[in-house]
């Protein structure tokens, strides 16, 4: 995966914006990673690392990745996109071992 900055989402992101679901994202990272909503919701509210916009794999629409820790204490990766001044979460994973260091690395 390929990232690049943005400070204007990352600025964006300060202000908890509201999320968007929907059946498709709803579902998705429930029963293919285990995060719920709440987890993802919780990523929002803890300490976290924008780790910036997607370049590659490229999309259609431009999707961003942070990288947070759920209120249960999961390191997870959240790819979303911006719609407006929603987040729509798109898929909610584990960190992998780089992301987790970078994470650690800035939140202490």
């Amino acid at each position: 995966m390929k990232l690049v900055a943005d400070p204007d989402v990352a600025a964006w992101l300060r202000s908890r914006p509201e999320l968007e679901w929907d059946a498709g994202n709803s579902t998705k990272s429930q029963t293919k990673h285990r995060f719920t909503k709440v987890d993802v919701e919780s990523l929002l509210d803890a300490p976290m690392l924008f780790a910036g916009r997607i370049l590659e794999p490229a999309h259609p629409e431009a999707r961003y990745m942070l990288l947070g820790m759920t209120v249960e204490g999961r390191h997870a990766a959240l790819i979303f996109a911006r719609r407006g001044e929603k987040l729509r979460p798109i898929s909610c994973r584990a960190m992998r071992r780089n992301e987790k260091e970078a994470y650690d690395g800035a939140n202490h």
